[in-house]
Formats: C-alpha cells, structure tokens, sequence
C-alpha cells in the first residue's frame, strides 16, 4: 500500500510543494507524507497544539516533534525566528523530552532546529527537488517515524544514521555542545590528545581536528550499538553500551572495549546521548543483518 501511494501520489504532492502552496495545503500535504508515505497513524500527530504558558498555538506535534507550516519562508523567518524557541521550549517542558526537535517547512525548504542554551539551533535542512521526492521522506522519517522493523542494509542505515541524517545532524550538535563543556576536563583531553597523536603517528601530519573528533565520537557509539544488537545483548545502560560489558556477558570478549570515545559519559547529558543512539538502532532488525551494515556513506566522516 505504502509502496504503490509513493509511486502513485508522491510525485504530485511533491511537485505541489515545491510551488509553495500555502499554509494550509502545506499542512495537508505533510500530513500525508507523514501518515500514507511513512505509515504513521493520523492521530498520532496533534494540530492546533496550544502551548499555555507562552499563549500560542504549534501547528502540529508528532511526538516529540513541532511543525510549523508556512506559505513562504523567504519571507517569514523573521516569524520563525520569534515563536519557534518557545514552543520547543514549551514542548520539552510539558513532556519533559529532550532536546525538542521544530520542523518548519513551506513545502520547497524543509528546516529542522533545536534549542541549545535556550537558542535555537538549525540541525538539519532539505530543499525539495520534485524529482528526486524520496529523498525528503528520507529526510523526515527520523522525526516522525518509530518503527521498528527497518531493514538492515547499508543503505537504509546510511538514511537513517549517515552524515545527511537528522538523526546525526542532532546528535552532533548535541556533540559539540558537550565537548564545549568538556575539553578541559582532564581525563577527556587526555583521551582526545591520544587520539590524535594515534592519527599523527598513522598519517604523518596534524589532521586530529575536534570536528573529525566528535565525528568518530558518532561512529563509535552507533557501531558499539549495532553490535550489541547484532548479538543480541542490548543494553540500556550507557556505560556498559560503550565498554563492551553486555557482549563480555554473552561469552564475546575483545570485539568492543573502552576507548577514547566514551569521554561522553563524563558529561551529565552524555549518557542521554548515548541511550538516544541505542533506540534508534534498536529500530532496526539487526537479527537478521547478513552483511557488514556499517558499509557506505556511515563510514565516511570528513578527514582521514
């Protein structure tokens, strides 16, 4: 059903978009991005969602998601700007999750920010192209979607988790805010500095810079979590996530240790990074993974 709506419906909701149709057929086209191409239950998103304390009122929620459609973002940002901050902030306080992510769209330019330090933060923007229309599904489903019978191939993984993922935009962000917080912390720039002198010492010159650092930050936590799920040994805390304890526990020793990478969980929101990173692999059906599912664009940060 989901397969023949994207072959058949897709192409012109898509090509609507990107006319910048209005507010309101924005509104109605997302809503049937989110519901008939990603499958996603129609009460599952809230429209009109008043926010109490600020006196406004979110286009849509969709879990931990705000919309804001808009006829012309050319134009209206200036409004984004203002109303925005507080619905995200409203939002994570009414639900107590963290960080709110807002999605505005006029249909052709889709933006997703975040509040960082009660600022907003854009982590992610996709401009529609009406020909490649799969692209913005892809694009979205992380914020929208919770299934949990993704498939375990590279290139579905690569959507989901890879560089022009949401779901990475966010995490980085989240990365760097941390490692702000963090880099004179002298246990973790002891273990930032041995990674670099290990990159000097491989490649001959000075290429350890902090972007390509919390790069391998992001690597490491999503692959030590696929493979703890590949083996069936998930576990929901952090720690022993990143230290290999729940595969020791399943008689598989040396494949997963403690590195300079779980600086993370010196911080107080690292581990909440790090349980963020394990549910969004616990959606894939990693049981049944029959390749090396880290191949592709996951494995290529900028740098070395």
């Amino acid at each position: 059903m989901i397969r023949h709506w994207r072959e058949q419906r897709l192409p012109e909701i898509s090509a609507q978009l990107a006319r910048r149709p209005g507010h309101e057929a924005v509104r109605v086209a997302t809503v049937a991005l989110v519901t008939e191409g990603l499958g996603r239950e129609f009460g599952a998103m809230t429209h009109e969602f008043r926010m109490p304390l600020i006196g406004g009122r979110a286009d849509a929620l969709f879990g931990a998601t705000v919309f804001e459609f808009k006829s012309d973002l050319r134009r209206e940002m200036p409004d984004v700007k203002a109303k925005l901050p507080g619905y995200l902030a409203e939002h994570e306080r009414l639900t107590g999750r963290r960080p709110a992510l807002g999605i505005t769209t006029d249909g052709a330019l889709w933006l997703a920010h975040e509040l960082r330090d009660g600022e907003m933060v854009e982590v992610g923007r996709h401009a529609l192209n009406p020909e490649r229309a799969e692209t913005l599904l892809r694009w979205l489903e992380p914020a929208v979607s919770e299934r949990e019978d993704l498939a375990p191939e590279p290139q579905v993984i690569a959507a989901e988790l890879g560089r022009d993922s949401l779901t990475f935009r966010r995490a980085f962000n989240t990365l760097q805010a941390l490692w702000r917080d963090m880099r004179e912390d002298p246990e973790a720039k002891l273990k930032r500095d041995l990674w670099d002198s290990l990159l000097r010492e491989v490649y001959g010159a000075d290429v350890g810079e902090d972007r390509l650092f919390l790069q391998h930050s992001y690597l490491t936590i999503v692959a030590k979590t696929i493979a703890a799920r590949v083996l069936d040994a998930a576990d929901e805390d952090p720690a022993r996530i990143l230290s290999g304890a729940a595969l020791e526990e399943q008689g598989v020793r040396g494949a997963v240790e403690g590195d300079f990478f779980d600086w993370v969980l010196h911080h107080p929101d690292g581990p909440d990074l790090v349980r963020r990173l394990a549910r969004q692999a616990s959606r894939f059906l990693l049981r049944d993974v029959k390749q090396d599912v880290l191949k592709g664009p996951l494995r290529k940060p900028d740098g070395p």
